[in-house]
C-alpha cells in the first residue's frame, strides 16, 4: 500500500470519526431533551401530588368537624327527647290519677244513687 492510499484511508476514517462523534452528540442532545421533558414532567407531578395531599388533609379535618358536630348536635336532641319523654311520662302519670280520682268519684256517684 503506498503512502497516498495510506494517507486516503486514514482520511476516510477520520470522517467515519467525525461523523460518529456528530452523530453521538445529536443522539446525546436528544437524551437531555428527553430528559429534561421527564424531570419537568416528575417536578409537576410532584406539586399536584403535593396539592392534593394537602386538599386530601384539609378534606378529612372538614369531615372530622364536621362528623365532631353532628355528634355533638345528635347527643343533644338525644338528651331534649330524653327529657321530653320524662316531661311527657310525668304528665301521663298526672293525667292517670287524675283520671282514676274522675272515674272514683263516678262510681261513687252511681253508686249512691243506684242505693
Amino acid at each position: 500500500m503506498t503512502s497516498e492510499q495510506r494517507l486516503d484511508r486514514l482520511e476516510r476514517i477520520a470522517k467515519l470519526f467525525v461523523r460518529a462523534g456528530l452523530r453521538a452528540g445529536r443522539n446525546m442532545k436528544a437524551l437531555d431533551d428527553k430528559i429534561n421533558i421527564i424531570i419537568n414532567n416528575q417536578i409537576e407531578h410532584d406539586d399536584r401530588f403535593a396539592k392534593m395531599s394537602r386538599s386530601m388533609e384539609q378534606t378529612q379535618r372538614d369531615l372530622t368537624q364536621s362528623i365532631e358536630r353532628s355528634h355533638s348536635e345528635l347527643s343533644q336532641s338525644h338528651n331534649e327527647l330524653s327529657h321530653s319523654m320524662n316531661e311527657l311520662a310525668k304528665a301521663q302519670a298526672h293525667t292517670s290519677g287524675r283520671l282514676d280520682t274522675l272515674i272514683e268519684i263516678v262510681r261513687r256517684d252511681r253508686n249512691g244513687n243506684s242505693n
